[in-house]
């Protein structure tokens, strides 16, 4: 028996019309308009970055590490020590505003160094490396990169020469070391073309094992894959101790402040070039500009590293080296202490409005000290303020008058009332040039520290959400 279907009602039918059109009429209307992009996301306001330490290390070497924030909030700092073997889980810091945070530590692997990332806000990073007899203290460096120049290294008798190469990143780094010395041309070896720096290790390159007897031996990273960080490590028998940042690439000017040298003092170049070049120096002091050791318009061999003498004053000066025709050149400096430990330091390729000056220091018996130097054509005035250790106190800040094409130190009892505490440095009037330059120990050993210009911005520029 068959059963009769029954058939849709009236209003069924108009309803699936209606449907059909609304459909039709949706698709017309978004093929006419094209689909709407996502609305995008608000920017973050968060800071965050990193410095690298290749400080390097031996047995009796420790390492002080010192953080200072300038800013107006904490910031959070992961701190991670890197050597030829697996590196240990980082530990994390608070860095409270207007302070300065210090972290010993104790690493017996010569190619030592520390990886520091920060969160929340901008700290500056140095190290202070020291033995009983000697003193190495630089900034870190801001940026790894691809090609790294270091002019101070020499070879001759009861001297160790070392660079200190870092790699924090999760990957490999591939590269080629070229040496330079003063006469002779450039040494490339197998053992270290294409040379691989493991993931998350930090190394050292003894350049005594390439080139022996030298009184300069200047090193070349040429990166292929990945980036590093590198900087030089001297030991002299005594076990003083020097170092000194690199470079990225060569300039044709820079400024070395220095202070509490004895008078031996020597500039140190690099040229990489197939010509010779020119160049001269300048010696920036309490009176007036002169030339620096007879440097006006010296040659300088191509593919070479030289120094050359700059006899000077104890006093506050900084050294401004020139060349001419605009010739590229790498430097850095090297100078004799009070006692019989040697400092060095990587200068400064520009000036800045605001510097943070980190402690050079590394024990009791210390006397700390810095210089400002104003290259400029007009005088400065900088405001001078202490970031002391969480719970400390520090001296008022105080104001320094530094006249035009000058130099001029700091009061050495301000930095003495707290010198575990880094310096905070705002000009006015024009960009200068900040360093540290201690004496620790009875020993008096001796160590430079350029300072670490503070980032762009309203706290670089007018104080603005920065501790005083």
């Amino acid at each position: 028996m068959s059963v009769p279907r029954s058939r849709p009602v009236r209003g069924q039918a108009v309803i699936a019309v209606a449907t059909v059109a609304f459909l039709v009429g949706a698709l017309a209307w978004l093929d006419r308009t094209g689909a709407r992009a996502p609305a995008q996301l608000a920017a973050g306001t968060a800071t965050s970055g990193a410095w690298f330490c290749p400080h390097g290390s031996a047995s009796k070497v420790a390492v002080a590490l010192y953080l200072a924030n300038p800013g107006s909030s904490t910031v959070r700092a992961r701190v991670t020590m890197l050597g030829s073997g697996p590196a240990k889980p980082p530990e994390s810091y608070d860095v409270p505003a207007g302070t300065t945070l210090r972290i010993d530590q104790a690493p017996e692997d010569r190619g030592a160094s520390t990886y520091v990332e920060y969160f929340g806000g901008w700290i500056g990073a140095g190290w202070v490396a020291s033995t009983d007899e000697g003193v190495a203290a630089e900034p870190c460096a801001a940026d790894a990169a691809r090609r790294w120049f270091l002019a101070d290294g020499t070879t001759e008798l009861g001297e160790e020469a070392y660079v200190v190469v870092a790699n924090p990143f999760a990957a490999a780094a591939v590269m080629n070391v070229i040496l330079y010395t003063s006469n002779g041309p450039p040494i490339r070896d197998s053992r270290w073309t294409d040379l691989v720096v493991p993931a998350r290790r930090s190394i050292a390159l003894h350049l005594n094992a390439m080139s022996k007897g030298e009184p300069e031996v200047a090193a070349v990273l040429e990166v292929s894959v990945g980036r590093v960080a590198a900087a030089s490590l001297g030991v002299s028998d005594r076990t003083g101790l020097r170092g000194a940042l690199g470079w990225t690439g060569p300039a044709t000017g820079a400024t070395f402040p220095l202070l509490k040298g004895s008078g031996d003092t020597e500039l140190l170049l690099l040229s990489t070039g197939g010509e010779s070049i020119r160049f001269g120096a300048t010696v920036l002091s309490e009176g007036q500009p002169r030339p620096a050791g007879g440097l006006t318009e010296q040659d300088h061999g191509p593919a070479a590293a030289r120094a050359y003498a700059v006899p000077v004053d104890p006093g506050p000066l900084g050294i401004d080296l020139f060349t001419l025709e605009d010739a590229p050149v790498v430097a850095a400096l090297r100078a004799l202490g009070p006692g019989e430990d040697l400092g060095a330091t990587a200068g400064a390729v520009s000036p800045s409005d605001s510097w943070l000056v980190l402690p050079a220091v590394s024990r009791a018996h210390s006397t700390p000290g810095a210089v400002l130097v104003n290259d400029g054509d007009a005088a400065v005035v900088a405001t001078v303020a202490l970031l002391p250790r969480e719970g400390g106190t520090a001296a008022a800040p105080v104001t320094v008058h530094v006249p035009a094409h000058s130099a001029a130190a700091v009061p050495p009892d301000f930095w003495a009332s707290n010198s575990g505490a880094a310096m905070l440095v705002r000009s006015e009037g024009g960009p200068l040039v900040a360093l540290a330059a201690s004496t620790s120990g009875r020993a008096g050993a001796f160590a430079l520290s350029m300072g670490v210009p503070l980032p762009p911005g309203p706290s670089a520029s007018s104080g603005e959400g920065v501790a005083p």
